[in-house]
């Protein structure tokens, strides 16, 4: 391939990135990243904290998605939260996200069908018809920490309680970033393959 050529096809892949990114309809993805931000106050292994930032982080296949009543539900592959200046740690409690279409809605929760309430919100109109198969968000709106002492949830750093409360929320679903990233190989790979 000539250096003129080669120059060419390279010049596109800004472009066929972009595109990939911005159309996820066109490459679905089985595996997806779930974001939850939001805040609170409570204690790790005993030690009690300020009101804190924190994200939990997740990971899904929608494979393993199920419905209930009002709209549906993934059990996490693995689960953790970064509770700022406290700790960073893995759920080791199962623990799930779920979409309840009819309140327009969505949640953190223990796993499993009948799995209680840890954090829900934000409510927005878009959940109202989210299937949990593909990205969505960021959408924030107010989250709600309920319920983390009726049952112990265990992490890496000890059991992890969050007094009840309101805070600001933002959830996102994004392709897992090894997936999106072999989707943009993929893309590249076809490109130069068509030239």
């Amino acid at each position: 391939m000539s250096i003129q050529r080669l120059g060419r096809v390279l010049s596109c892949a800004p472009l066929a990135l972009a595109l990939l990114v911005l159309t996820p309809a066109q490459a679905p993805a089985d595996m997806l990243m779930f974001t939850h931000t939001g805040s609170g106050s409570g204690s790790l292994d005993g030690d009690p904290f300020p009101m804190s930032d924190f994200i939990i982080t997740a990971y899904v296949d929608t494979d393993d998605r199920q419905g209930f009543s009002s709209g549906w539900f993934i059990d996490h592959l693995s689960a953790s939260i970064s509770i700022e200046g406290v700790a960073n740690v893995d759920f080791l409690t199962a623990t799930r996200h779920f979409v309840n279409n009819s309140a327009q809605l969505v949640g953190f929760s223990r796993a499993g069908s009948s799995g209680a309430d840890l954090f829900n919100g934000p409510s927005h109109p878009d959940f109202g018809t989210w299937d949990m198969l593909g990205p969505i968000g960021p959408i924030s709106g107010t989250g709600y920490l309920l319920q983390w002492t009726n049952y112990d949830v265990h992490t890496t750093g000890g059991i992890l309680v969050f007094a009840d409360g309101s805070s600001d929320a933002v959830f996102t679903a994004i392709p897992e970033p090894a997936t999106l990233g072999m989707l943009v190989v993929g893309g590249m790979a076809l490109m130069l393959r068509r030239r």
